[in-house]
C-alpha cells in the first residue's frame, strides 16, 4: 500500500513538472513572437504606410485619409461651422418663393381663418445641368420674421434669407454639391397663413404637406430630409409622425418629442409651461396689421396649461387630448 502511494506521488510530480515545462515553453514562445512582430512593425511599418499612402490621392480622395493623418490636412479652421475639405462645383441660383396650399383635416379647418391654408417656402437650387434630379434639405420653424410688428425688439430675418442656424450651413456646404435648401414657416408665422397650432395637428399637417410638395417637383429626385435644432428639431419629429413617402431622413439636433414630456416632469410643471402658447402667439401676431385672426387654437392653447393645472386633482393630465396630439414619438 505504501509502495503504491509512493508511485502515485512520483507520477503526480512528474505530471506537474511536465505541465510547468509546457506552460513555460508557451509563455516563452509568446514573448518571442511578440518581440519579433514589434521589431518587424518598427522596421517595415513606415514603408508599408508610405506604400499605401502612395496609392491614394488625398487631394481628390480626401475622405480616404486615415484618422491619424487628418491633422495634416489643409482644413478651414477659421469658420463658424464645419466645412467639407472640397468645395462644391455648382453655383447657387437666386432664391424662389412659393406658397404651398395644404389640405387640412376637418378638425383643423378653423372659422377664425376661412381663407386657404398656405405654407410659405423659400427655395435655393444649385445650377445643375438640365434634367438633373436633386435631393432637398429643409429646415422649418416659427422663427422667421419672429417678433411681430408693434412688438418691442427687432424682427428676425425672413425665411428668404438663409438663417444663422442650419440654413446658412446647408446653403454654404450642401447646395454647391447639388442639394436644394428649403426654408419654411409653420402655419400662422412668417408669411404662412392660417392658424398657428403650436406643435399640434394643424402644424404637423402643414409640415407634411410641404415635404410632399418638395418631393413632387420636377427637379426633385423625391428624397427630402429635415434638419434643425430646438423648435426646428421638433418639427422633424412632427414630419415623421404621419410621414410623407418622400421623407427619407430627419436630423433633429435637439427638440422635444412631446410637449407634455418637456414641461411636466416628476409630477410638476415648469413655469414656462403656463405661458408657452401665449408667448408664441404674441410674438408671431402682427399687432399693426389689418389681417388679424382669432382661431380656436389661439384660445385653447394658452388656456390649456391652466386648465390642466386646475383639473389635475380631478382627472390628472389625461382629461383631454390636447397633450396626446402634441406627443410626437409614439406616431413616428
Amino acid at each position: 500500500m505504501a509502495e503504491e502511494s509512493t508511485i502515485l506521488e512520483v507520477e503526480l510530480k512528474s505530471t506537474d513538472s511536465r505541465a510547468q515545462r509546457q506552460l513555460n515553453a508557451s509563455a516563452g514562445a509568446t514573448v518571442a513572437f511578440s518581440i519579433v512582430f514589434l521589431m518587424m512593425a518598427m522596421y517595415f511599418g513606415p514603408s508599408v504606410s508610405q506604400d499605401v499612402g502612395d496609392t491614394i490621392d488625398y487631394e481628390t480622395e480626401w475622405w480616404k485619409t486615415p484618422l491619424h493623418l487628418r491633422h495634416t490636412m489643409d482644413l478651414p479652421m477659421d469658420t463658424l461651422r464645419g466645412q467639407l475639405p472640397e468645395n462644391g462645383s455648382y453655383e447657387v441660383l437666386p432664391f424662389e418663393e412659393h406658397f404651398v396650399e395644404v389640405e387640412l383635416p376637418a378638425s383643423e379647418q378653423d372659422a377664425g381663418f376661412p381663407g386657404p391654408a398656405l405654407m410659405h417656402v423659400a427655395l435655393w437650387l444649385p445650377d445643375v445641368p438640365e434634367g438633373t434630379k436633386i435631393p432637398v434639405i429643409m429646415t422649418i420653424h416659427p422663427y422667421y420674421d419672429f417678433g411681430g410688428e408693434g412688438v418691442a425688439g427687432d424682427d428676425s430675418s425672413p425665411n428668404t434669407v438663409p438663417d444663422g442656424g442650419v440654413g446658412k450651413w446647408v446653403y454654404d456646404t450642401f447646395v454647391p454639391h447639388g442639394y436644394a435648401l428649403a426654408q419654411a414657416s409653420t402655419f400662422g408665422t412668417g408669411q404662412s397663413t392660417h392658424c398657428q397650432d403650436v406643435k399640434g395637428l394643424g402644424e404637423q399637417t402643414g409640415i407634411q404637406g410641404v415635404v410632399d410638395w418638395l418631393g413632387e417637383q420636377e427637379w426633385s429626385n423625391g428624397n427630402v430630409g429635415l434638419m434643425g435644432k430646438s423648435y426646428a428639431g421638433t418639427t422633424n419629429w412632427e414630419a415623421a409622425q404621419q410621414p410623407s413617402p418622400y421623407l427619407k431622413t430627419i436630423v433633429p439636433i435637439s427638440g422635444s418629442i412631446g410637449v407634455q414630456e418637456m414641461f411636466y416632469r416628476n409630477g410638476s410643471s415648469e413655469s414656462r409651461a403656463m405661458l408657452y402658447d401665449a408667448l408664441y402667439e404674441g410674438a408671431t401676431t402682427d399687432a399693426t396689421t389689418d389681417d388679424m385672426r382669432m382661431c380656436t387654437d389661439d384660445v385653447i392653447g394658452p388656456l390649456n396649461p391652466f386648465s390642466t393645472w386646475a383639473g389635475a386633482e380631478v382627472g390628472g393630465a389625461e382629461w383631454n387630448d390636447y397633450w396626446d396630439e402634441r406627443r410626437h414619438l409614439p406616431d413616428v
